[in-house]
């Protein structure tokens, strides 16, 4: 591994040297702290450190999907604007790992996130025609008893 750092008054810059694979650049979060140095840009080209932060980047959404989900089937959606709203952001996320990920992250990742994607979606879809059916029923029952 080749690498060269340069410090110019208080920022550092680095890069490392890979010629194999394709990069994956980020920028990291801002933190304004005196003794951090500032980092605008990281470029990575380790497979195995890539897979390692975007598997924690799908898991923090995934949890916020889960969170949606929790809420959706406890009742803490008012009306139907649950369902839409979590199939949604599985749609974001599903894009996001096809289209962004898919050149860095390992391929068993992908299919076991894709499973988990697939399981969600279904059990929410599930869950959205029972509701449809029993309000049905509802109004079919209401109708006939007036």
């Amino acid at each position: 591994m080749k690498y060269k750092i340069y410090r110019r008054k208080k920022k550092m810059n680095g890069k490392v040297f890979y010629s194999k694979q394709k990069p994956y650049i980020f920028n990291p979060a801002y933190r304004r702290n005196k003794n951090i140095i500032d980092i605008n840009r990281f470029v990575l080209y380790n497979s195995k450190m890539i897979d390692n932060i975007l598997e924690k980047k799908y898991i923090r959404r995934y949890k916020n999907l889960l969170k949606m989900v929790y809420l959706l089937f406890n009742d803490a959606f008012p009306d139907d604007t649950g369902y839409p709203a979590v199939l949604d952001e599985s749609s974001k996320l599903r894009s996001i790992l096809l289209d962004k990920y898919n050149q860095y992250l390992s391929l068993a990742k992908q299919k076991k996130f894709l499973k988990e994607l697939d399981y969600i979606e279904s059990e929410v879809k599930l869950k959205y025609l029972e509701q449809k059916i029993f309000e049905s029923q509802m109004m079919e029952f209401n109708g006939v008893n007036r």
